[in-house]
């Protein structure tokens, strides 16, 4: 396969060629900077008024007659 210079690939019942016009590969030597950041305040959302909110949100259904 190296010496062709291409590579085949199959998916379901098609093949496909990739030759040497479709494939590239660079070497980079990259740097990332990043920035941590921890909040002053963390809120967790516990409580029971949320978790009915949430089912009646996901069962709640519009009849087309009512609309």
């Amino acid at each position: 396969m190296a010496d062709t210079k291409e590579v085949v690939l199959t998916a379901g019942d098609k093949e496909y060629k990739l030759t040497e016009e479709f494939i590239e590969m660079k070497q980079k030597e990259l740097t990332i900077n990043e920035e941590k950041y921890t909040p002053h305040v963390i809120e967790p959302s516990f409580g029971i008024g949320r978790i009915i909110y949430c089912i009646f949100e996901h069962c709640f259904k519009v009849r087309a007659d009512n609309a």
